[in-house]
């Protein structure tokens, strides 16, 4: 029986999509840049080249700064300076931190949850990611926060999931990761014998309110 509950954030219980989408778009009004793509081929590309330049970020071949300048120039102009490209950043990060917002069943799944143990496990920077928990009203469902600045360490490592678990007081076997990337969250839990629950909020079945569904099918005594 499972006895606790790791949660991913990004597009597990926030909707970073939406918030992302929102704010890029509302950054080429104001800014009017690429006036001739259309809003959701837009947004597209934003969260495209961000996936991609997280994974270089990961592989240490960036840092968050480089990181955050290159998607500005790989998606509205090449040849931004680097101040141009942190004015752009600074504006776009204000816009999208007024975007944050809980999936749909996020909170019925944290608040019918709320007897168990549970673990926010992170790749997002710290003081972003605790922002993100503070800002939607949920930093109080979580027993521990665990990001890279705390662990010292990334998802896919097996080490954060295992740090995660000894600060639960839980085995392996004893919890279950609900998060929405295959790489990053599901295939290390499943490797050191965790249940797991990929969530994706755009497929029927696989949404917050499937993961409840999920752990009442596991016998959980859930409330």
């Amino acid at each position: 029986m499972v006895r606790a509950l790791l949660f991913d954030l990004d597009d597990t219980l926030l909707d970073d999509r939406g918030a992302m989408a929102d704010a890029v778009l509302l950054l080429r009004q104001r800014h009017r840049l690429a006036p001739d793509i259309a809003d959701d081929v837009l947004a597209e590309h934003w969260d495209r080249v961000g996936r991609d330049l997280w994974r270089r970020m990961e592989r240490g071949e960036l840092d968050l700064n480089g990181q955050r300048r290159e998607r500005m120039r790989r998606v509205f102009d090449a040849g931004l300076s680097d101040n141009d490209a942190d004015a752009l950043v600074a504006d776009y990060l204000e816009a999208y931190a007024r975007s944050w917002r809980l999936l749909p069943g996020a909170l019925d799944l944290l608040q019918a949850t709320a007897h168990l143990p549970r673990a926010a496990v992170t790749n997002g920077h710290e003081p972003q990611a605790l922002r993100k928990l503070e800002h939607t009203g949920i930093h109080a469902h979580f027993d521990v926060v665990l990001t890279p600045q705390r662990s010292g360490t990334r998802k896919p490592d097996p080490r954060m999931f295992r740090q995660a678990l000894d600060l639960l007081g839980v085995a392996p076997a004893e919890a279950a990761m609900i998060g929405d990337n295959a790489e990053a969250d599901i295939a290390p839990a499943q490797a050191l014998g965790m249940a797991t629950f990929h969530l994706d909020a755009r497929e029927s079945g696989r949404r917050p309110a499937d993961a409840l569904d999920w752990i009442r099918r596991r016998a959980l005594p859930v409330s």
